[in-house]
């Protein structure tokens, strides 16, 4: 379960940590790609806790002086809230939390002019691949070779034309690939 102590001290952050007006919500922990019933619970947990409990929690401590400074959220979602693959049912169902739980919270937030987005991207070399296979470069390196992936200063170009639009524009959601990804389709399993 996820240790709320260490959130609700960012309640009392003194200055100049204090003056928060833009959260990005970079929170994407995911577990190998095995089908569920293959996943061990604790990592199950694990990617819940981060993707989900960690980002709301976060969110709402901060609430109060992002709506105090007209602030705004940017949340990390994926293109796997949209596009299945198998082996992604429990990080993809938590990306699929974040895009609805931005939207919702734009709603919540009508009136105060906090912005809210949805960043959703695919094929990013970044970190991400690492972790989720525990470490293995190899693998890593073996899944972005020839595919000219994004990257994380592509991200961040993004991230900065997002927080420097002007105050009284909002874009909800934000769906990126690089050119070499596109979206598979579905699949048919046919008796041999």
């Amino acid at each position: 379960m996820l240790d709320r102590v260490p959130v609700q001290r960012l309640a009392r952050l003194e200055a100049p940590w204090s003056e928060i007006d833009l959260l990005l919500n970079n929170a994407g922990l995911a577990q190998p790609t095995d089908p569920l019933p293959q996943t061990d619970w604790d990592r199950i947990a694990q990617v819940i806790d981060t993707n989900v409990t960690g980002l709301v929690a976060l969110t709402r401590v901060l609430l109060p002086k992002l709506i105090e400074r007209k602030g705004q959220i940017i949340n990390l979602s994926s293109v796997a809230a949209t596009y299945p693959y198998k082996g992604g049912a429990v990080y993809a169902g938590t990306k699929a939390f974040v895009h609805q739980f931005s939207l919702d919270l734009r709603s919540d937030l009508a009136g105060t002019g906090v912005r809210v987005t949805s960043v959703e991207p695919g094929m990013a070399e970044t970190e991400f691949t690492i972790v989720r296979t525990g470490g293995d470069k190899a693998a890593s390196d073996a899944l972005y070779a020839g595919a000219n992936p994004m990257t994380a200063q592509d991200l961040a170009d993004l991230f900065w034309w997002l927080a420097t639009l002007p105050p009284h524009l909002n874009i909800n959601i934000v769906e990126l690939m690089p050119v070499t990804q596109s979206f598979a389709g579905f699949t048919v399993t046919r008796k041999t």
